[in-house]
């Protein structure tokens, strides 16, 4: 499970947990998403990714901020071909390290703010929940 809190709000956070993954470079995974403010859930979704999309959306949080993905300059904003989440944008608060995260899809909209370390070690614990994953 990765889990990524809210810097300011406390209660606040989005939590992705993969369900299963299927092998294989065009292959994909399900997984669930939660987010909370004030510790209750105020959304849950199972959906699938593909493996493409999950190695890029490691590489865009595990190295935050990342300014370049596959040789394209993403300037605060990584979108893939997904239905769901298939939107994360990012643009620095006033506060030196700090970021405004949006989390976007067609049935999503939900913003967090979080420091860089805390959304590197996001990244890292959702490239760990997907190794860890059970295969189908």
């Amino acid at each position: 499970m990765a889990t990524l809190s809210d810097h300011e709000e406390k209660g606040t956070r989005a939590v992705f947990a993969f369900i299963s993954r299927i092998h294989g470079e065009d292959e994909g995974c399900q997984i669930n998403f939660n987010f909370f403010q004030a510790n209750r859930i105020i959304y849950d979704l199972n959906f699938g990714w593909t493996n493409l999309t999950i190695r890029n959306y490691i590489s865009v949080t595990a190295e935050f901020p990342l300014e370049y993905l596959n040789g394209f300059k993403l300037d605060g904003l990584f979108m893939s071909f997904e239905k769901h989440l298939y939107q994360l944008s990012w643009e620095p608060k006033e506060q030196e390290g700090i970021y405004q995260l949006h989390f976007y899809g067609s049935e999503q909209d939900f913003q967090l703010t979080a420091d860089i370390e805390s959304i590197r070690r996001f990244g890292s614990q959702f490239k760990q929940a997907w190794d860890e994953a059970p295969l189908v």
